[in-house]
């Protein structure tokens, strides 16, 4: 009971419920804060030998039902669902299926019933009965997270099935089911002692099959068998001691009382829950947020098979693009850099990029695409996987407003301000892809106390993008420096130079950072990434390992950070998702259980033993 504590406790405690009645508010009293109380129901609560087709609830005090059609959850699953709706105080739950023999449904209503006027919630209510003699009492409880940020999530269905085979899940719905609460929770009553194969469903469409490309599961490697074992609980009753003989005083001790309970064996299962690679490629949506800018976005990265051609009656450059993203990639960007096309309001574009057929065997797909100088972009549109890159793109796309000030500029964003870190790169940015670069008439001078000294530079594209350099040099702390470069250094790809960029900087402080010290114990696997992470779990710091190690990450800045490990099991470099068909498993990924501090002049040492 320790993973699942009062979520389990209270699951089967409503029960208890029926045999209360709650004392409603007078009007103009206190306000009322409790939820309603199930007073009795017709068949009673837990009967057997159910012939029916409904059941009746009544309730204290009248009722609400919000979002029943969703939150009711029965086990085992039918077909049709049940009807619910209300008659005075009464719930009134109508069965639109043929019931199995000798089989114990629950009926869990989860958080839809409320009190009418203050939608006080009753948690987690459930109807249970037999259509046989007697009732199947085992049950199982668990956590399901994601298997990749170790995140509870809510609202994922547990379901168990007898007999098992890849094709079970999609074609069949199981035969005892489980939701999972708010905080990853959850519990599937009413188990046969017999073996189970588990297998746990974001359900998409809400049909109990898993049916659907992205929707997400989870899955064990071998059968679980419920029953029960006894379990001693131990509570601190207050006695009293002694009473002195005025009654004014009186004197308590406590006792420990100890009893015997029997709990299920199955109460700490953990689920990864992970999406699987879905290699069916298709097209998510084209952008043109600049005459000369392009995009096309892909669910999955295409790969170097990808082309693009223009539809047009007129004679165009055999270069007329520049394709900014290497591949593989799932987002293509593209400058277009004959004018011929590009002053077209609208461009037609034939595209050819890898598929594969009902066979899985690739061939290649021809998609004709239409780009409009200035696309109406819905909020829908937004929301879409490459929503991410329209963002981006909207920003690109913003510099065409420049354009017809400047319009033979080529500008210049930078990252210095004033202190400057002391091991970040100085990183430069242009509104168009660069051609050529003269580093030779770039320059950056240390200012000390008025004498200038040249300092010696590195300067390369940013990996993957035609219109980012990265400028690394070696440099004292607290030091001024100035960074120039002239016009002319840069030229873009429409033959565009920079203008002169000026910048003076200072850097930051030493003891501004300060250095973590942190011990990796238990490592589980012989390929290790680990991962230091800001408090949105953006990478700041990335290591491989092969074993228990010790990591210095020096420099870092004032704030919270989390670390992360990735069991890197095939050496790729990254995590990699599991597979239902190839009952292959997720990389498995573990997060140190505190949050790492780090204040200005602090050196500090973390020990973590993973598990």
């Amino acid at each position: 009971m320790k993973l699942i504590g009062k979520y389990l406790i209270f699951s089967f405690a409503t029960v208890a419920l029926f045999g209360c009645a709650k004392m409603s508010a007078p009007t103009g009293g206190p306000k009322d804060t409790e939820p309603p109380v199930p007073l009795r129901s017709s068949p009673v609560n837990y009967s057997t030998n159910f012939k029916g087709k409904k059941f009746i609830v009544e309730f204290d005090e009248f009722v609400d039902l919000k979002n029943v059609s969703q939150e009711l959850l029965v086990s085992p699953p039918v077909a049709n669902k049940p009807k619910v709706v209300m008659r005075g105080k009464k719930m009134v739950v109508r069965i639109n299926n043929e019931l199995a023999d000798s089989t114990t449904y629950n009926f869990n209503f989860f958080n839809s019933v409320t009190d009418l006027n203050e939608g006080n919630v009753l948690e987690n209510f459930q109807f249970e009965f037999s259509t046989g003699d007697t009732f199947d009492s085992t049950y199982m409880g668990g956590i399901v997270t994601d298997a990749f940020t170790g995140k509870p999530l809510k609202d994922v269905n547990i379901m168990l099935y007898r007999q098992f085979s890849d094709s079970t899940p999609r074609t069949q719905m199981p035969e005892c089911v489980g939701r999972t609460n708010a905080d990853g929770l959850f519990i599937v009553p009413n188990m046969k002692p017999e073996p189970y194969y588990v297998f746990a469903l974001r359900d998409l469409n809400n049909n109990m099959i898993f049916d659907m490309p992205g929707e997400a599961i989870a899955f064990c490697d071998s059968t679980i068998r419920p029953s029960f074992k006894p379990e001693v609980m131990a509570d601190t009753i207050r006695l009293i001691e002694k009473i002195s003989r005025d009654k004014k005083d009186t004197v308590f001790r406590d006792s420990i009382h100890t009893y015997t309970v029997m709990v299920t064996t199955l109460d700490d299962m953990s689920l990864n829950l992970f999406t699987e690679e879905n290699h069916i490629q298709y097209l998510h949506d084209v952008y043109r947020l600049n005459r000369r800018l392009l995009a096309v976005a892909f669910n999955d990265p295409v790969d170097s098979a990808f082309a693009i051609s223009p539809i047009v009656d007129t004679a165009y450059a055999a270069d007329w693009c520049i394709i900014e993203s290497p591949m593989p990639t799932d987002s293509v960007v593209l400058w277009i850099t004959d004018s011929v096309l590009y002053k077209r309001d609208t461009l037609r574009m034939q595209v050819s990029y890898t598929m594969k057929d009902s066979a899985n065997a690739d061939y290649l797909h021809i998609d004709t695409l239409e780009f409009l100088s200035k696309p109406k972009v819905s909020a829908k549109s937004e929301k879409k996987k490459g929503g991410g890159l329209l963002a981006k793109l909207k920003k690109d796309g913003s510099e065409e407003k420049k354009e017809e000030k400047k319009k033979s500029e080529l500008t210049i964003e930078h990252n210095l301000d004033s202190p400057f870190d002391l091991v970040k790169p100085i990183h430069l940015k242009t509104n168009y892809p660069v051609k050529n670069f003269d580093d030779s008439k770039i320059s950056i001078t240390k200012i000390d106390d008025g004498l200038e000294s040249a300092v010696k530079f590195k300067m390369s594209r940013t990996e993957g993008n035609m219109r980012g350099f990265d400028i690394s040099f070696e440099r004292d702390e607290s030091m001024q420096y100035r960074l120039v470069v002239p016009a002319g250094a840069l030229t873009d790809v429409y033959g565009n130079i920079n203008d002169t960029l000026k910048s003076e900087f200072k850097t930051q402080m030493r003891d501004y950072y300060s250095t973590v010290v942190l011990n990796i114990e238990n490592v589980p696997c012989s390929n290790a990434i680990v991962q230091l992470l800001d408090s949105k779990e953006n990478v700041i710091e990335e290591y491989t390992i092969g074993g228990d190690t010790t990591l210095t990450i020096e420099y870092l800045t004032p704030g919270n950070f989390i670390c992360k490990l990735i069991c890197d099991d095939n050496r790729n470099g990254k995590w990699d998702t599991g597979n239902f068909q190839l009952r292959r498993q997720p990389e498995r990924v573990f997060y140190f259980g505190q949050t790492i501090e780090t204040k200005s002049g602090w050196d500090i040492e973390y020990t973590w033993k993973v598990e």
